[in-house]
């Protein structure tokens, strides 16, 4: 007894506390962030405000437009620097610049075959994926959550930023909960890991060990209930004396199901060796506070009943689309949660039908589903599919 509370006190005193770090994050270069954007191109222009550019920038530009004019900024202000440092070289100034262009030029040509092989390996995934869409259909659930009220109210449009990523929203690669109804899990691991990810800490945690934290009915006993809710897997780790959440190495996901035990007890001893821990989590309920969290760089764990077009879409789910009547529910069509990283404010045309913003989320389908695995949902969207309860975000986590 007295050396377990030795090593109780031993973890308390070197573990520290992280917190969400609020920091710029450039997502221009990153091949998912700009499929989300090409699908909301064709849609024209996105508002009047005024975007401070280091060239003038004509009011019906859409934002393809002003990132092409932003890049072409940029690598004009590299050009001056690079000519102000060659007339201070005897001789030299030739040589440099050419070395420079030549140096551009290859750049250029590297992003073009990496896009290139980017976009060729997502349509390989999307095959994967949709060769197991009926498995992810018959995964969603109804989410275990007391219903609540919530009195939704639409983002003041200055409210909204043009473009907000939350910081490392991209950094983590796309998981895949493969066979199991799994997804609160990966949505609740993957906030803390950006987090960790925040403050220059990559770890890849256990989704095993972490549903089974969400279901405290299931610790002790087999059961057969599939599916969960982040908070009590977030809840969990909170009140735990101890950091609990392991490493994937150390607790590694089983993707397929047994029979009647969902949480697939006994977990191995390797599971009970944890490196992080949920610190503090709020809840979130309207969609106004959402985009409020992701302002912050806070990432929002969310939920929602799903449509048809939400399975089958490039990197943007619409309200319109749901309306068709072919893509409306099926009988598959429950509960599925999510990440959400980010929101876009939409181009002005799609306003009337869809509302001032899409937020985007990653999922946990794999890089085939969306833009490689993520995708950005509009404004009345959610506010038709949300789930009736509050959302969850977390703050702060706690690591040795």
């Amino acid at each position: 007894m007295k050396v377990l509370i030795l090593l109780l006190i031993s973890s308390s005193l070197t573990a520290a506390t992280l917190k969400v770090k609020k920091s710029p994050y450039s997502t221009e270069s990153i091949e998912e962030f700009k499929a989300i954007i090409a699908q909301l191109k064709p849609y024209g222009e996105f508002s009047e405000k005024k975007v401070e550019l280091d060239v003038p920038v004509e009011k019906t530009m859409n934002r393809g437009q002003q990132m092409v004019e932003e890049a072409k900024a940029r690598n004009r202000a590299i050009l001056a620097q690079r000519n102000a440092q060659e007339k201070k070289a005897d001789n030299s100034k030739g040589t440099v610049l050419e070395q420079w262009k030549a140096e551009e030029k290859a750049t250029l040509e590297k992003w073009k075959k990496e896009e290139k092989a980017t976009l060729d390996q997502w349509k390989k995934e999307q095959e994967i994926f949709l060769g197991r869409l009926k498995v992810y259909k018959e995964n969603t659930f109804e989410i275990p959550v007391k219903k609540q009220t919530i009195i939704e109210k639409k983002v003041k449009q200055e409210a909204i930023p043009d473009v907000h990523m939350v910081n490392q929203a991209f950094t983590l690669p796309v998981r895949d909960q493969l066979y199991r109804a799994t997804c609160s899990a990966f949505a609740g691991l993957r906030a803390v890991e950006i987090i960790l990810a925040q403050n220059g800490k990559t770890q890849d945690l256990s989704e095993q060990y972490f549903y089974w934290a969400s279901k405290p009915t299931c610790q002790t006993s087999p059961c057969e209930q599939k599916g969960s809710w982040v908070n009590h897997a977030l809840t969990f780790s909170q009140k735990n004396k101890i950091i609990d959440i392991p490493t994937e190495e150390n607790c590694g996901y089983e993707a397929s199901t047994q029979e009647k035990n969902e949480t697939q007890i006994p977990l191995k001893p390797q599971c009970q060796t944890g490196v992080a821990k949920v610190a503090g989590f709020k809840e979130v309920e309207t969609l106004v506070d959402v985009v409020e969290n992701l302002k912050q760089d806070i990432p929002v764990i969310m939920a929602a009943k799903l449509s048809e077009n939400f399975y089958k879409n490039k990197g943007l789910v619409t309200l319109a689309d749901s309306n068709k009547v072919s893509d409306r529910k099926d009988a598959h069509s429950m509960g599925h949660a999510f990440i959400a990283v980010g929101v876009i404010e939409l181009p002005v045309k799609l306003r009337a039908s869809e509302g001032n913003y899409c937020i985007v989320v990653a999922n946990s389908w794999g890089k085939g589903w969306g833009a490689g695995g993520y995708s950005c949902l509009t404004e009345n969207w959610l506010m038709r599919f949300r789930q009736p309860s509050a959302f969850a975000a977390v703050s702060q986590v706690e690591v040795r």
